[in-house]
């Protein structure tokens, strides 16, 4: 606020300072104005230091304000909830399968239940470590490198976004998960194979096994995926594209690719590889697999097929998915790299598909 202009009686004195003679005594006081907050402040009857003291506050108000620069350069903050709902159009804008999108969708607002109130600005290192922590100390691990991952990508749209200059995730460990599930043995694959009664299923299991994809892409292959000698995926949870001949070929469970597909074609008129054959319930024939059915099927033929044989499943058997696993081990066993057929980006997490996690001995010559 600029000073008020001088009366000739006070043009003595520097800005902001006022004398003022008490009628009562005759004395001269001087009192000091500050020109931000209104407030009045006394300084006694001595006017030479009233005027040190003004000249002090002066200058010193004038160092506090901040430059126009500064002024202009000043970015007005976003809350964390603002910005999870523009991630989320990013996010869809990815491509990704429905089941991923909805997925995401819910942590999401795990995270927004968290942070929702916070600028983004105020966001910590500290802040995201005990978060993590807190679903760590719940025995859920998993679900906090989940969480760990999602905050990260969020944060790094932040940085592109101009919203931060920094991720605070990066810094954070993550949790380490000790793997449960068991690991697909070709032996009992064959035996789940061998009561697998659907044909639906015989397909849907040969098809992994021999292309290594996840459930999610297998039941949504079709026909006109087909072409030129290959079958193209792009798979929903990367977005990953691959292009697989043919003509592959995996000699431990003797099936070729272009020999499965032939057999996917039935009576049944439908664009899906993996589809129903009959009614069942609200599906129709040529319809395409559900996921659950798809997982469900296979552990019925997986629990069947083991007793039959003799074999003792473990408290987490392999589900379906393991067969991405098993897909990777026979055909490194074959001679072929399985990190190109995963849609791996990295040697490292083939890697862990690689690891059988002792479930098959290791021959010695």
């Amino acid at each position: 606020m600029a000073p008020r202009p001088r009366k000739a009686g006070a043009r003595d004195l520097p800005p902001n300072l006022y004398r003022k003679v008490d009628s009562r005594n005759g004395k001269t006081y001087f009192n000091y104005r500050d020109p931000l907050s209104g407030k009045w402040y006394g300084l006694g009857t001595d006017k030479t230091a009233a005027i040190r003291e003004a000249i002090a506050a002066n200058h010193a108000g004038a160092k506090a304000k901040p430059a126009l620069i500064e002024r202009i350069s000043i970015t007005k903050g976003k809350p964390f909830a603002e910005w999870v709902e523009e991630y989320r159009t990013l996010y869809a804008e990815r491509g990704l399968s429905p089941n991923s999108v909805r997925n995401t969708g819910m942590r999401l607002n795990r995270l927004k239940d968290r942070f929702g109130q916070m600028d983004m600005a105020e966001i910590g290192t500290f802040q995201v470590a005990q978060y993590l922590k807190s679903i760590t100390d719940e025995g859920k691990a998993q679900m906090a490198r989940a969480m760990r991952s999602l905050l990260n990508d969020v944060m790094l749209e932040a940085v592109a976004a101009g919203w931060r200059s920094d991720n605070p995730v990066d810094v954070t460990k993550a949790a380490k998960v000790k793997v449960k599930r068991e690991r697909l043995t070709l032996e009992i694959w064959k035996a789940a194979y061998a009561e697998a009664r659907q044909p639906w299923l015989r397909r849907a299991m040969e098809l992994a096994i021999l292309t290594g994809q996840r459930r999610d892409d297998i039941a949504s292959m079709t026909f006109k995926d087909v072409s030129n000698g290959h079958l193209h995926v792009i798979q929903a949870k990367t977005g990953q594209r691959i292009r697989i001949s043919t003509s592959l070929r995996l000699e431990a469970v003797d099936l070729d690719l272009e020999s499965i597909i032939k057999s996917c074609r039935d009576r049944v008129v439908s664009q899906h590889l993996v589809h129903h054959t009959r009614r069942v319930s609200g599906a129709l024939p040529g319809m395409p697999i559900m996921l659950d059915t798809l997982s469900k099927a296979f552990a019925e033929a997986r629990d069947k097929g083991a007793k039959k044989a003799g074999i003792e499943l473990g408290e987490s058997p392999p589900t379906f998915h393991e067969m991405r696993s098993l897909a990777a081990r026979l055909h490194a066993a074959e001679g072929r790299d399985p990190q190109m057929l995963l849609g791996h980006k990295s040697a490292k997490m083939t890697a862990l598909y690689r690891d059988n996690r002792g479930a098959e001995w290791i021959d010695v010559a």
